[in-house]
């Protein structure tokens, strides 16, 4: 029994390493500065994500959505067929192991965009344009980055970062790994360049 409750707590303090609760580590100051008129700007395309863990999605669903990049943009699923692989990474600009990983996700962006690699970041946090805007630069950001919809409310976990995989079919592609009853499909928590890569090349190999 003792043995059960350590792996227990060791995957719990794991998952505190890697990745944010996307519900409890919003900050307070964070959340006073959207007030009213904020509120009433916002349109249906650009919803927060549901507080609720993702639903059954599986291997093989249709990734269907549209919304606009950080210059208004529109960008839909139409992008990936041009890509043999696609990988969208939810992340916010609060949240540690996001920022952290975005350095390394970049890197990997730029050594296999040529092989038929696209990333695509996408956040929810409008009202924190300046912190993106502060990532983004200090990483060097040159993928897509995209706001959040309610279409993507499907593929949360309750915790960022979470990434899915797509092909150029826009099907969610089996990613060897699961979360709670999900079949596969989530990545969640933060990875190095190593693992992203060990990741990228299979699908992109074959």
């Amino acid at each position: 029994m003792k043995k059960y409750v350590s792996v227990i707590l060791c995957l719990s303090m794991f998952m505190a390493l890697v990745s944010c609760s996307s519900s409890s580590d919003r900050k307070d100051t964070h959340k006073r500065d959207r007030d009213e008129e904020k509120e009433e700007e916002e349109t249906e395309d650009t919803e927060e994500p549901s507080e609720e863990t993702a639903a059954s999605i599986v291997t093989g669903d249709k990734v269907t959505f549209s919304t606009v990049d950080r210059d208004g943009n529109t960008v839909d699923d139409s992008v990936f067929a041009e890509h043999d692989l696609t990988l969208i990474n939810f992340w916010e600009p609060w949240c540690g192991p996001c920022v952290g990983e975005i350095p390394d996700l970049e890197l990997l962006y730029e050594n296999y965009s040529d092989e038929g690699l696209l990333i695509i970041g996408v956040y929810s946090e409008e009202y924190m344009e300046d912190d993106v805007d502060a990532v983004l630069s200090d990483s060097g950001v040159t993928y897509p980055v995209l706001r959040y919809t309610s279409e993507f409310d499907i593929y949360q976990s309750g915790y960022v970062p979470t990434t899915i995989l797509v092909d150029r079919n826009g099907n969610i592609i089996d990613t060897g790994e699961s979360y709670e009853d999900l079949d596969s499909t989530l990545i969640v928590g933060s990875r190095t360049y190593d693992e992203w890569e060990d990741i990228v090349t299979l699908y992109l190999g074959d």
